[in-house]
């Protein structure tokens, strides 16, 4: 989800605090994501045909570990997200007690994460926290900590504040984040008789979709004379630990880190979602005299999103020379990847959508393709006219 860049007026000076907090999560996020294009981009799987008969069987023989650092990062990102709940909470404590609170009452600040009501009712009347005047049951602050509950949707287990819970609880306790190279689809180029594979290509994969991986697994068999090109997709997910479903690692924190950002926070701080979401992309690795007017340059599209248009477009500038090169076109292919490589990550990725779009009609696709070309040629000349370095 992408916000708009406005003054965040809803967001008071005593909540500024979780702006930079927000942004450190994106940039974890954002080296996140670094780390896991990297990885996959190296083909972490080492693969064997292995010929039986008249069929043969594509074999995984080892995956490559996942660098100790992401689970690591993970967690820290997790955490950073569940303190930004509970320093917004504390935050609005003490500003409706219009005092600081003492070294007991602080340790009563918790952002529970309750599956049942009755479970809530006992947080709140718990000890001191019981005699902080704004949390007693039935006030603004208590209605909208319970609105925000796992207990409010049907789907408690898979609610965001219970898996940040069950995220953060085991990282703080127990271990890092649990990340694992899974299957996520084996699918053809082109579709071809008596082929199959471990798993389809699915478009919009949800939580839980996906196998594990191993040596030994076979992913896809199919006649032995047969030349069939496969795409193999194996994202690095995340376990959830209260349910064991895995979920592709950069979708759960993204998840997580838009729900905090732009529906818990505002509720915590408004009773309502905002129509201005605070922007994630902040650079806080420099002061700033003014936060809030920082924010106006602040970039709006979070790390996640940032993330996945950069994997599509790797493997949109990998595509283009292998699609433009081809016999029906001709360009030549060292031309096409110099052109390929200057395409801003949402050029590159609208140019192989446009083609996918177009393919069904021969006729098109031929036009369209000759007109990448004549730009990939225009570049090229463009480029043999830029003056030389001073000597």
């Amino acid at each position: 989800m992408s916000t708009s860049t406005a003054d965040c007026d809803w967001l008071p000076d005593h909540q500024l605090h979780v702006v930079p907090t927000l942004a450190h999560v994106d940039q974890l996020i954002e080296h996140i994501a670094r780390i896991v294009h990297d990885y996959t981009d190296q083909d972490p799987l080492a693969l064997t045909e292995v010929v039986h008969g008249d069929r043969f069987h594509l074999k995984v023989t080892a995956v490559a570990p996942i660098p100790e650092v992401l689970p690591r990062l993970v967690a820290d990102a997790l955490t950073q997200l569940r303190a930004a709940l509970e320093h917004t909470l504390y935050a609005e404590v003490e500003h409706l007690l219009q005092r600081p609170l003492t070294d007991q009452e602080a340790r009563c600040i918790e952002m529970p994460a309750c599956t049942e009501p009755a479970r809530f009712d006992t947080w709140l009347a718990h000890g001191r926290r019981s005699r902080l005047a704004p949390l007693a049951a039935g006030t603004v602050l208590a209605e909208r900590i319970r609105a925000l509950q796992p207990f409010q949707r049907r789907d408690v287990e898979d609610h965001p504040l219970r898996l940040l819970a069950g995220h953060t609880n085991l990282a703080k306790h127990r271990t890092p984040a649990v990340a694992a190279t899974r299957l996520g689809a084996v699918y053809p180029d082109r579709p071809h008789p008596g082929l199959t594979v471990a798993l389809p290509l699915e478009h919009n994969p949800q939580p839980g979709h996906g196998l594990p991986l191993q040596p030994g697994d076979t992913l896809a068999s199919g006649p032995r004379d047969a030349s069939i090109a496969l795409s193999i997709v194996p994202p690095v997910c995340l376990q959830r630990p209260h349910t064991g479903v895995w979920n592709i690692a950069v979708k759960e924190l993204g998840y997580l880190e838009e729900w905090v950002r732009t529906t818990a926070i505002p509720v915590l701080i408004t009773g309502s979602r905002q129509s201005t979401a605070i922007p994630p992309q902040l650079d806080i690795t420099i002061g700033h005299s003014d936060l809030r007017q920082a924010l106006q340059s602040a970039g709006t599209a979070p790390a996640a999103e940032r993330g996945a248009l950069s994997m599509q477009a790797t493997i949109a500038r990998r595509n283009l020379p292998e699609i433009l090169s081809m016999p029906l076109v001709g360009a030549d292919k060292e031309t096409i990847k110099a052109w390929a490589t200057s395409l801003d990550d949402t050029t590159a990725v609208s140019t192989l959508a446009r083609i996918a779009l177009v393919n069904p009609d021969p006729t098109a696709l031929l036009h369209y393709l000759r007109e990448l070309c004549a730009d990939a040629h225009a570049y090229q000349s463009r480029m043999r006219e830029r003056p030389g370095p001073a000597a």
